[in-house]
């Protein structure tokens, strides 16, 4: 069983359904228009807010939304190039356009919680408030044993 200090992790909200593409492994790159200086494991959150139409198009209606369901791995993150968009299109699913300026983060090792903790999340890195962290720390502990 890990330490306290060991899962004092970021938290990264992603609206739906990618945050359940990303924790069942179907996606492994998220795509932002920044570069966090952070690399580690994430507390993946779902947020509130989803695409219905990408929903219904990864069959992903219904998915948990407001709260977290699990970690992963940010690896790296990584200038997106035109040429890297195409390249790596099956990772991270997004069938747009390639836009200058975007970063692909690299994911990897995802773990899903047996029962998502609701939570709220928040724009860009952020700290789980502490009861909820508590509640995090408990649910990775349980399935990392």
């Amino acid at each position: 069983m890990g330490t306290d200090d060991e899962f004092q992790w970021l938290a990264l909200s992603v609206r739906q359904p990618w945050a359940e593409l990303l924790i069942s492994g179907r996606k492994s790159i998220e795509i932002r228009k920044w570069a966090p200086d952070y690399r580690g494991r994430l507390w993946l959150h779902a947020g509130l807010k989803a695409d219905s139409w990408l929903e219904r198009r990864f069959g992903l209606e219904g998915a948990y939304k407001g709260g977290f369901i699990g970690s992963i791995q940010l690896a790296a993150v990584v200038p997106m190039t035109a040429e890297r968009w195409d390249q790596w299109r099956e990772h991270h699913l997004d069938t747009g356009q390639y836009k200058n300026g975007l970063f692909a983060w690299l994911m990897e090792a995802p773990r899903r919680f047996i029962a998502p903790v609701p939570g709220h999340g928040r724009l860009s890195l952020f700290r789980p408030s502490d009861d909820v962290l508590g509640q995090l720390t408990a649910v990775e502990a349980e399935i990392t044993k």
